[in-house]
């Protein structure tokens, strides 16, 4: 009895951290195209939690990044920032569909990144959040989209 019990109790476990992982968001056709900006006029490229997005980025060289990334692009790659407001303190996963580096930036310093983790083709890193505007810095991505989903955790 007891190992039946457990046969059942676990896929239902499984499922449940299966379900509290973001997805990987698709690298194009997502619900949402947003323009990353290259400069620190960041309103128009604000991102939705939970909502994939396909993000157009500038070549490295062309972004004024608010903070310099820790890991910066050269001139054959792609970079630019994003922004997401968040409501309420807690961990939020950003999923990229590509290998670029990220930089969380919230009041014009950098946020330590927690968990790291690969998806099938996506990456994904953690952040610790305090409530208010954060800007994601992307930079190093070798094409010119990307997409990104930001979700709570």
């Amino acid at each position: 009895m007891k190992r039946l019990v457990i046969s059942l109790f676990v896929p239902l476990l499984m499922i449940g951290a299966a379900q509290a992982q973001p997805a990987c968001p698709p690298a194009s056709g997502a619900v949402e195209v947003k323009a990353a900006t290259a400069s620190p006029e960041l309103e128009a490229a604000r991102l939705m939690l939970g909502k994939a997005a396909t993000v157009t980025l500038h070549p490295g060289n062309d972004v004024h990044f608010v903070l310099a990334p820790e890991r910066h692009g050269d001139a054959s790659s792609y970079g630019g920032m994003v922004v997401v407001d968040v409501r309420e303190a807690g961990t939020y996963q950003v999923a990229l569909s590509a290998g670029a580096w990220i930089d969380m930036v919230q009041d014009g310093a950098a946020v330590a990144s927690g968990d790291h983790g690969h998806g099938q083709g996506c990456k994904m890193v953690s952040f610790e959040l305090k409530p208010g505007r954060h800007v994601i810095q992307l930079s190093r991505n070798k094409d010119e989209t990307i997409g990104v989903v930001v979700a709570h955790k």
